[in-house]
């Protein structure tokens, strides 16, 4: 059985390769029915503008830690895109045993 920080991992992963890849239905999938989104220039989006503005690129991340607490973790990662570092705190909610993004807040390092 894989562990929650494994299946953690793997969906950052997989949240990536959707971005990446321009795959919008699959990106979706990964996010809670709502999401708060804090942009590198502090702006704020929600689900929907999110998978609007979102576009194909060459996204490389780097997880740093993985925190569970029950049914809600925190996932602390880097992502460099064209040579511009962010770090990335995420916050996922597991949702009928699948974790759910519903908080993403970055900053420009």
């Amino acid at each position: 059985m894989q562990s929650d920080i494994e299946a953690l991992v793997q969906r950052n992963e997989a949240i990536t390769v959707a971005e990446n890849s321009g795959d919008l239905s699959g990106l979706a999938n990964y996010i809670a029915p709502q999401l708060a989104f804090l942009r590198r220039d502090g702006s704020f989006v929600d689900r929907n503008a999110f998978l609007r503005a979102s576009k194909p690129g060459r996204r490389e991340l780097r997880i740093e830690s993985v925190q569970v607490f029950g049914a809600r973790a925190v996932v602390a990662c880097k992502v460099t895109d064209a040579g511009v570092v962010t770090h990335n705190l995420r916050l996922f909610v597991k949702e009928q045993g699948e974790w759910k993004l519903l908080g993403w807040a970055n900053e420009r390092t």
